[in-house]
């Protein structure tokens, strides 16, 4: 299903709304819906930034392995801009989980731990993640964007690692927990097939 809202192409693809489904039905602990709620917090915020900094996408895509937001092609690119985009949806898990503690402690274990875990996931200097985003950004404000973006592809390599072996740990130790070693095994795909291109 391709919309538009204003200059903004919008496609939501048919896995995307059934790995929706299927978590939504499959879940009896409403771990999916905080979840799901805390993900929308986290994309919302990278809109708003991009709003508020003059940079709507062009384009925004509801896939099975997450959203992917397009920005426009500048000619006038900010680096400081793109890290600001890039750490706006990771800072808004943190303010809520923050608030939510603030305000009521732990009554809602489950929206303050999934905002948490967004927020550390996400801010990772993993290049896929925003973390990764906002650090070559960063380093292209300090460097040639080539030599950039070899830099951070040593820094994912060199986080995705620990993040690989710990994630093999808590399988031999949970004896059914494969997420941690899931994630790392995911983005370290990502990162090879960025390279190979």
């Amino acid at each position: 299903m391709t919309f538009f809202i204003g200059r903004c192409r919008v496609t939501v693809g048919f896995f995307f709304l059934a790995v929706i489904a299927l978590l939504l039905t499959l879940d009896q602990s409403g771990a999916a819906q905080t979840g799901l709620a805390c993900a929308a917090l986290h994309e919302c915020a990278h809109l708003a930034a991009m709003g508020a900094l003059g940079c709507m996408p062009r384009e925004i895509r509801f896939t099975p392995f997450g959203i992917d937001i397009i920005k426009p092609c500048r000619t006038d690119r900010s680096y400081g801009r793109d890290v600001l985009i890039s750490l706006a949806g990771p800072l808004a898990n943190l303010a809520a989980a923050a608030v939510c503690f603030a305000v009521f402690r732990l009554r809602f274990p489950m929206f303050l731990l999934a905002n948490l875990v967004l927020f550390v996931l996400n801010i990772a200097p993993v290049e896929p993640l925003d973390g990764g985003q906002a650090l070559q950004a960063f380093l292209c404000t300090k460097m040639e964007p080539g030599r950039a973006a070899k830099m951070v592809s040593v820094i994912s390599f060199l986080a995705l690692v620990p993040l690989a072996c710990a994630g093999f740990l808590i399988l031999f130790r949970s004896k059914w927990n494969f997420s941690l070693l899931f994630v790392s095994c995911y983005l370290m795909v990502l990162l090879l097939m960025k390279r190979e291109r």
